[in-house]
């Protein structure tokens, strides 16, 4: 999935001419901190709700004011995965995208990242997760694969995560509830199990935390 198939055509944009008064206004009204300012559709700035404020005169002309920091953005046919990393090393609210002749076409939006994360993670399909703790050496995914086939279990999706240790957790995502069997394989194996959820399991947590609001609310 591209950049260009999750711009959001909400999110408005600020002239040079407009008062800050009115970017301010825009950002409340759409609970954003950053808005990107637009001359004949080139990307000139991303305008911070922080240097606004510290105006003296909120009615002062947005080009009045001094952009000296980074422009962020991304280009339209690049993968969303590059922003989802400007997102998090930038700290952005919106980011915005340039085609190849560096023209806005648009902005992403943390909502809209948030969706395109969620379908490419089977976070959508029912289905339980398990995690692995691996030594980085010892990480095979043809070998998880071959092991989750072996037990009749499809991996809607696979992630990993470097822990300071050095130590790799590897996370997936599968088409089936009842885990043991794959459990008890990885585990002949040598696998070391970090944790399994179940949607049973989350269910049986909401269950037990309603049961306990209620005897909260009869005493």
């Amino acid at each position: 999935m591209l950049a260009r198939d999750l711009i959001s055509t909400v999110v408005p944009i600020l002239h040079p001419l407009d008062p800050g008064s009115r970017a301010l206004r825009l950002m409340n009204e759409y609970h954003l901190t950053q808005l990107p300012l637009v001359l004949e559709n080139k990307y000139l700035a991303l305008v911070e709700e922080d240097d606004i404020l510290d105006l003296e005169d909120p009615e002062i002309a947005l080009e009045n004011m001094e952009y000296n920091g980074p422009k962020p953005a991304v280009a339209e046919n690049a993968h969303f995965f590059e922003a989802v990393r400007l997102f998090h090393e930038m700290k952005l609210a919106v980011l915005p995208v340039i085609s190849h002749e560096k023209e806005y076409i648009g902005v992403l939006t943390k909502d809209s990242l948030l969706t395109a994360l969620a379908q490419y993670n089977g976070v959508k399909e029912h289905g339980g997760i398990l995690a692995l703790d691996i030594d980085p050496r010892d990480y095979s995914l043809s070998e998880i694969a071959r092991i989750a086939e072996s037990n009749d279990v499809t991996l809607l999706s696979v992630n990993t995560i470097t822990f300071p240790s050095g130590r790799l957790e590897v996370l997936l995502k599968t088409n089936r509830q009842e885990l043991h069997g794959l459990v008890a394989t990885f585990e002949r194996f040598n696998y070391i199990i970090k944790y399994t959820i179940t949607e049973e399991q989350e269910e049986d947590l909401l269950k037990k935390n309603y049961d306990l609001l209620m005897n909260y609310i009869s005493m």
